[in-house]
């Protein structure tokens, strides 16, 4: 993978994101609430909120009428790690 273009990396790592996040959706859906497989795959164990932001992750543009939210938190749990091991694995083994 040394010689892969940095922007086939960054596409790679943000399709393995979206894995991730699908396959923590369909869990919640197929799961029962409360179950420890559930708690297991979709407890966040890092949260990495960025530093121009309030403690929530969350940035308010409070304009009278309207409010805008900003936001941007990077979550991390088994399935994030599950989806960025298919995309390591669609990189390494497809050109």
């Amino acid at each position: 993978m040394a010689k892969r273009d940095f922007k086939l990396l960054m596409l790679g790592l943000l399709f393995g994101a979206m894995i991730g996040t699908l396959l923590g959706q369909v869990l919640t859906f197929l799961l029962p609430d409360d179950s420890a497989v559930k708690v297991f795959f979709l407890t966040s164990f890092f949260e990495f909120p960025f530093a121009w932001m309030d403690g929530d992750g969350t940035k308010v543009l409070d304009l009278g009428m309207f409010a805008i939210n900003f936001g941007l938190v990077l979550r991390f749990n088994v399935c994030s790690i599950i989806g960025f091991s298919i995309a390591y694995y669609l990189l390494k083994y497809f050109r």
